[in-house]
């Protein structure tokens, strides 16, 4: 849960700081990378170091959960756009599934330390990319 947490502090402090202003166009890119690469990548590397099984399924979703439903249902309109919409709240769990299975299957097949199982673990680490961008809009 430790390292659930520290994700979501780096997605968080990212977003909070004005990169663009301290570093201009490279520093908004850099934010933008570790955005993006920091939820896929972290399961795999970690599941390659501690051979967790357990702990690298929770790194590889809780993460996305805590950001995708506490973050924007408190701070944003993920779901609550103008009232409850019960069909947009399914479309936002379906993605949010999505996105934590890939994430923990990631995880789950790095945590094996078998050359095979960590091509497996990339794969679904790049398949977790164009998900996570097909929900953006």
């Amino acid at each position: 849960m430790i390292i659930s947490f520290v994700v979501v502090c780096i997605v968080a402090g990212l977003e909070t700081i004005d990169l663009y202003r301290i570093f201009g166009t490279y520093g908004e890119i850099f934010g933008t990378v570790i955005n993006l690469l920091i939820f896929p990548v972290t399961p795999i590397i970690y599941g390659w170091i501690v051979k967790d099984k357990i702990g690298v399924i929770i790194v590889g979703t809780v993460p996305i959960f805590i950001l995708l439903f506490f973050g924007n249902l408190f701070f944003g309109n993920l779901i609550y756009k103008d009232d409850l919409n019960i069909s947009r709240f399914l479309t936002i769990l379906v993605y949010a599934v999505s996105l934590a299975t890939f994430g923990g299957l990631a995880g789950y097949f790095s945590s094996k330390r078998e050359f095979k199982y960590l091509i497996i673990s990339i794969f679904f680490g790049i398949l977790w990319i164009p998900v996570f961008l097909s929900g953006i809009n």
